[in-house]
């Protein structure tokens, strides 16, 4: 088995900005602080993508190979205003957060 290492520092969820009618209709998401589950749902499917070649579920396929990519590159982890919002769009919807 790969050892493939992934660190997150929750303090280190990246916003870029945010245009005011976007938000509108997400402002409950930014709201939410993630949590250790957050972050174990994201390692999890990261860990598949790259180990085991699975894809992740469409909802958040981007966001898991941007994380993916920074993972692969040697780089710190950054997730994005957008990949955040539909991960944790994702994770609200499967009772994650």
């Amino acid at each position: 088995m790969a050892y493939v290492k992934i660190n997150f520092d929750p303090g280190r969820v990246m916003y870029l900005i945010i245009i005011d009618k976007y938000i509108v209709n997400h402002r409950d998401l930014v709201r939410i602080k993630p949590n250790e589950k957050f972050f174990d749902m994201v390692k999890e499917h990261v860990f598949s993508f790259i180990v085991d070649g699975k894809e992740p579920p469409e909802e958040i396929a981007s966001a898991i190979l941007n994380v993916s990519d920074d993972v692969m590159a040697g780089r710190e982890v950054v997730i994005r205003a957008g990949d955040y919002i539909s991960l944790t769009n994702f994770a609200k919807g499967n009772k994650i957060i």
